[in-house]
């Protein structure tokens, strides 16, 4: 099978790799039992709790969100017909330029920086879903639009909705900065992160085989 490599294709799949890569390295150095459905990704950037690990995890942060800034920007060789689509495509990109430098942030600004923290992680999580549905909802009807992408996108979309609603609650208002909440609440995080980088690897790969 030919294959056409392409800005978004390359970038994407390097990007999930990157993270998946440092994260786990960061993991591997953690001095005590990490448990992702208790322990929040941010703690592994934080130096005071990861003295060796942290520095893995920020780097991948911040180089994911820079070489995620690409993959969004090469969105633009999908050309959709439709002039809505076009704009929602437009708008997509946009949105994901910006959770990719609020990637970036949140390397830059570990969780010892907790206000700049909490700002950066909320504008990752804050556009995550919204570009997700902008981009499935405007490539949808593309002739070349693998809609698997678009499927895995609303379970990507659920799961990041239901940790912002839940953490919201009141019971869990303090639950960010706790080192080990008493409820997996971590776990939807890890969940939401991970989710959506699948999707940015689906639809790299979608545009890899259908030469996009």
């Amino acid at each position: 099978m030919n294959f056409k490599w392409s800005l978004s294709s390359i970038t994407g799949i390097m990007a999930f790799f990157i993270f998946i890569v440092f994260t786990f390295i960061s993991v591997a150095f953690y001095p005590t039992p990490y448990t992702p459905l208790y322990d929040w990704l941010s703690n592994l950037g934080n130096i005071n709790f990861n003295p060796v690990g942290a520095a893995f995890f920020n780097w991948g942060c911040i180089i994911t969100g820079l070489i995620l800034i690409p993959f969004f920007v090469g969105l633009y060789q999908w050309k959709p017909v439709q002039k809505w689509s076009k704009v929602f495509l437009a708008i997509g990109m946009i949105l994901g330029v910006f959770a990719s430098i609020s990637l970036m942030a949140v390397g830059i600004f570990p969780e010892t920086h907790i206000k700049q923290h909490l700002m950066a992680a909320s504008g990752v999580f804050g556009s995550l879903f919204i570009i997700i549905i902008l981009m499935s909802v405007s490539l949808f009807k593309h002739h070349k639009f693998m809609h698997v992408v678009a499927y895995w996108g609303v379970v990507s979309i659920l799961i990041d909705i239901s940790f912002k609603i839940i953490i919201t609650f009141p019971q869990y208002k303090d639950a960010l900065a706790d080192f080990n909440p008493t409820v997996p609440l971590p776990g939807l995080e890890w969940a939401a992160v991970f989710s959506s980088l699948i999707w940015v690897l689906l639809l790299s790969l979608n545009m890899l085989i259908k030469k996009v």
